[in-house]
């Protein structure tokens, strides 16, 4: 146990010795700590990795078990099993971590065909430098250092080895995350270069051959080879350049000529071999490792500089610009350089010329938080967003709801791009088919259509029918019906966008459902079977029904008529009580069996806000700030999954003071900041000052504020009101204002379509 403490302590201090680093500088870029959420929690990978680009080199160096590999880093760790090309970000199953490779020192004499630790690297978190586009680290076991930097869809490294020894890259496939069920390796010894594929799947279910992907890639060297092999199984064949199936590996072994550097280029397709060569050539035409890390730097530069915040207390933000960051790793580039893709109809396709393809996309997670974040600081892309989302339906059948490249896994109850696409709409991004987006909604949520056989909207039949999913038809009844509704008031959005308004007015009905399963005895949403009875036994911490959650937890997940809710479940001094003690307590990690405050899973997300509906905003205002003070600018910093930038995002709003708490609609739910300034640029060239006069930590609650100079209460910020620049000025203070905010008219737009 002294041994563990020990451990701990150094790498503590040298963690933190590295925040400080980064803290004595200004730039935004500068701030992120990408070893923020690569501890117990998070599910965060350090590498290199251009924003939203298709290749990412980190380092894979955990596969123990189910519980610590998922993303391939896990900050407690001191070996590297090899470096990946593809990575996703913050997910709870394991997933890529594909085309793993090492340099290695000396005999190759294991093979490493299913085997990851055949070949493997001590290295030390103070050898170990990660920021935006960039990583490096000794690989202490070979004497070997080694960095990175990365375009969009191409990387280059240079590897430092030891003078006088035999210097290696082994190239594992069947080390990713879930294995393979096919591959090809060819070494070109004239070009010094290999090349190959891979085809993997599986996600939780950890079977590559369960809904495959193909993804290829190129590495070419500066340094010719001395010689080459590969491994069939357990076999290995000296001077082998061309190998295929399901179980291989090669390697290549440089002639140094008395130099110990070697220049690694790398680029990936997941259309083909020659595209990845085309990428490569593009994006990474010369051997100029500093000219590459500079033009990433410049594009991280471009997105953080977006939102730039000042205050007195550093770590607030370094862990600021990190969860800003950590939204802009996924959803990826899809296309090649040629603007070719692989569909969800498994075709090879060209995307429309000035637009990107993304994949990627897990919409359960990010279409609450991540989706108004991406719009606010990334529009164009996440217009192109939500065309690939239509692209994806129109190939594949119907929407994704959980994808992996062009794949759909089916991970996650309800039907979640309806509100994603509304979210980025609302706030701007609208260069995309709003028509056809329209159409597609209407047709896949009225009756079953399957995304490449994997994923719909489940039980529609009932759903309209009975107005709920019955917990004996699906098991996640209840979850279901409450995300169903909040995806047909988002598709009202869109259909009202569209001027189809009786269209808008049946989901605008529809999106009451989830009122169905609030049964009036004990005032909870209950999942009922298909013989309209509530199911038993039930109770607060009852998880049937629910995915991910319990009773408790989900109670909140009316969005849309929050109001509504309150009133038909017991008014606001019941509901108030109610949410006192679910808020009393805030849980951190894997927690859906207790009744209280989840951070660490998405449907607790907004409940602080709901303070708003109850005319007590200045609970909202100190819970939320309770929440900014589970973050930290540590490994363990993260209170659970990242999800793909949905948790960080949730950072990035209950700091900048509003959440975007109603689907489909532009504007927040307003708590206050933490910083003093804060300064948001439009793509329109337009900027929004927020200034938020005494705003620390322990100053959680509004005393007043001013919107363009005019006093207002209201806890409802409208972004449209805003869009040609603007200021929002706040007034800070230790001591609850009870009076701002708290008149019926101060509360957040709610649709309520029984009360006049």
């Amino acid at each position: 146990m002294k041994i563990i403490k020990q451990k701990t302590f150094i790498l503590t201090a040298l963690f933190l010795a590295g925040s400080l680093a980064f803290a004595q500088k200004k730039a935004p870029v500068d701030y992120v700590n990408n070893f923020i959420g690569t501890g117990e929690w998070g599910n965060l990978y350090p590498g290199a990795q251009a924003p939203f680009g298709m290749i990412s080199i980190s380092p894979n160096n955990v596969f123990e078990n189910y519980e610590t590999s998922r993303s391939g880093y896990r900050y407690t760790q001191d070996e590297i099993y090899g470096f990946g090309m593809t990575h996703f970000s913050g997910v709870g199953c394991h997933a890529m971590q594909d085309l793993p490779f090492l340099p290695v020192v000396g005999d190759l004499n294991v093979s490493p065909v299913y085997n990851k630790g055949a070949y493997k690297s001590k290295f030390s978190h103070q050898n170990e430098v990660a920021k935006p586009g960039f990583y490096s680290v000794k690989l202490d076991t070979y004497q070997t250092d080694v960095k990175f930097t990365t375009t969009q869809r191409a990387s280059i490294g240079e590897i430092d080895f030891p003078e006088n020894k035999e210097a290696s890259i082994v190239f594992a496939p069947t080390n990713n995350a879930n294995g393979i069920s096919a591959g090809e390796l060819k070494i070109d010894s004239k070009k010094s270069r290999i090349s190959g594929f891979m085809s993997t799947g599986g996600f939780c279910w950890r079977d590559p051959n369960d809904r495959p992907y193909r993804v290829y890639f190129v590495a070419e060297f500066d340094t010719p080879f001395k010689e080459v092999g590969n491994w069939r199984a357990e076999n290995k064949t000296k001077g082998s350049e061309n190998i295929s199936g399901s179980a291989i590996a090669s390697y290549v072994t440089f002639n140094l000529q008395g130099k110990t550097k070697v220049k690694i280029r790398t680029a990936i397709s997941f259309v083909s071999v020659e595209n990845a060569i085309q990428n490569l050539n593009a994006e990474i035409p010369n051997w100029s490792f500093e000219n590459t890390y500079q033009k990433v730097r410049g594009d991280w530069e471009k997105y953080l500089n977006k939102i730039q915040v000042e205050g007195k207390n550093e770590d607030e933000k370094i862990v600021f610009y990190t969860s800003v960051s950590r939204n802009l790793l996924q959803p990826n580039v899809f296309e090649d350089v040629n603007g070719e893709y692989i569909g969800f109809d498994d075709k090879i396709h060209t995307i429309e010329k000035g637009r990107n393809k993304y994949v990627n996309f897990s919409l359960w997670d990010t279409y609450r938080t991540t989706a108004h974040l991406q719009a606010m600081i990334a529009q164009k892309e996440s217009s192109d967003m939500i065309q690939s989302l239509l692209l994806d339906a129109q190939q594949g059948g119907s929407f994704p709801n959980w994808s992996m490249n062009n794949q759909e896994y089916g991970v996650m109850n309800g039907y979640s791009p309806f509100p994603f696409i509304a979210n980025m709409y609302a706030m701007g991004a609208k260069d995309f088919d709003l028509i056809a987006v329209k159409d597609m909604m209407k047709k896949v949520s009225t009756e079953f259509h399957s995304s490449r056989k994997s994923h719909g909207w489940y039980a529609v039949e009932e759903y309209k029918k009975l107005g709920y999913v019955p917990v004996d038809l699906h098991g996640y009844g209840a979850s279901m019906t409450l995300e169903y509704g909040v995806d047909d008031y988002s598709i009202a959005k869109i259909c009202k966008a569209s001027n189809d308004l009786e269209a808008e007015k049946y989901y605008l009905n529809r999106s009451q459902n989830v009122f169905t399963l609030l049964n009036p005895e004990n005032k909870f949403i209950q999942g009922r079977n298909s013989d309209g009875k509530f199911i038993t036994p039930f109770g607060e911490s009852s998880e049937n029904g629910y995915n991910e959650g319990n009773a408790m937890q989900y109670f909140w997940s009316v969005p849309q008529s929050m109001k509504k809710l309150i009133d038909k479940a017991g008014g606001n001094a019941f509901v108030e009580n109610r949410l006192d003690k679910f808020v009393s307590k805030i849980e951190v990690g894997w927690a859906p069996e207790k009744p209280f405050y989840w951070v660490g899973n998405e449907p607790c997300f907004g409940a602080m806000y709901v303070y708003n509906y109850l005319q007590k905003p200045w609970k909202a205002q100190y819970n939320v700030r309770r929440v900014t003070d589970v973050f930290k600018n540590s490994p363990n910093g993260m209170p659970g999954d990242d999800d793909v930038g949905a948790m960080s995002a949730l950072y990035v709003f209950s700091a900048l003071g509003f959440y975007p708490y109603l689907p489909g609609e532009a504007g927040f739910t307003v708590t206050g900041p933490l910083f003093e300034k804060t300064t948001i640029s439009l793509d329109n060239g337009k900027k929004i000052i927020i200034d938020g006069k005494n705003a620390e930590f322990d100053t959680p609650y509004i005393q007043e504020m001013k919107i363009n100079g005019k006093n207002v209460s209201s806890l409802w910020l409208d972004w449209n009101a805003l869009n040609e620049g603007g200021s929002i000025e706040f007034k800070m203070g230790k001591n609850p204002n009870k009076k701002w905010g708290s008149a019926v008219n101060d509360m957040p737009p709610t649709f309520y379509p029984e009360k006049k």
